[in-house]
C-alpha cells in the first residue's frame, strides 16, 4: 500500500495509491523533525499508516470553537474522491459555507476544499458539520475551518476527514464595529 518514494534530510515523504489511482503524498517524520505547517503527514512509529494529521496555525483574530469535529457526510456523492484528488495539494484549503436551502436542515454549514488543479481553482464540497454544531453556530457570522486529521480511504476502511472549527474573536468584532 504505502511505497518509498524518496529520502530528503527529513523529513521523508510517501505515498498511498488511493482508490482514484491517484498518488496522494504526505511526510513521514521521526520523533525530533521539524513537522511543517499545513501539510499531511503521519509519524513513523504510529501503527495505522492511513492516519494523517496537519497543523496549521491562524491569526488571533480567530478563536477556536471546535478542536477536531467530525466532518459528516463524507461517503455521499464521492467526496472522498474529491478529497483525495485536492488535499495533498500545496495550496489546499478548507472553508466553512452556510447551506440555508438545505432541505434537511436549514443551519446546515458545508465544509469546503479548494485547490488549484492544472492551473484552475477547484472548489469541492468535503461534507458538513453536524446538526448539532450547525445549530450552536447559526448566530456567528464569520466561520473558518482548518484541517486537522484524515483516515484516508483504502480497500475496506472508512474515510474519515476532522476539522478545527474557527469563529471571530469578540475582541477582532469590537474593533471591526469602530
Amino acid at each position: 500500500m504505502l511505497s518509498f518514494l524518496r529520502k530528503l534530510l527529513a523529513p521523508r515523504i510517501e505515498e498511498s495509491r488511493e482508490p482514484t489511482g491517484k498518488v496522494f503524498q504526505f511526510l513521514i517524520c521521526d520523533r525530533g523533525d521539524d513537522i511543517p505547517l499545513d501539510r499531511w503527514y503521519r509519524m513513523s512509529h504510529w501503527k495505522s499508516p492511513h492516519l494523517l494529521v496537519m497543523k496549521s496555525t491562524w491569526s488571533k483574530d480567530w478563536k477556536s470553537y471546535s478542536r477536531e469535529e467530525d466532518v459528516v457526510g463524507v461517503l455521499h456523492e464521492g467526496r472522498q474522491k474529491k478529497f483525495v484528488l485536492i488535499g495533498d495539494l500545496e495550496d489546499f484549503t478548507t472553508e466553512l459555507e452556510r447551506d440555508a436551502n438545505n432541505p434537511h436542515d436549514p443551519n446546515a454549514i458545508k465544509v469546503i476544499g479548494k485547490a488549484t488543479v492544472d492551473g484552475s481553482l477547484v472548489v469541492e464540497q468535503l461534507g458538513f458539520l453536524s446538526r448539532e454544531v450547525a445549530e450552536e453556530l447559526k448566530d456567528e457570522e464569520e466561520l473558518s475551518c482548518r484541517p486537522i486529521s484524515v483516515y484516508l480511504p483504502y480497500e475496506g476502511s472508512r474515510f474519515g476527514l476532522k476539522v478545527t472549527v474557527l469563529v471571530r474573536s469578540q475582541a477582532y468584532k469590537r474593533r471591526k464595529k469602530k
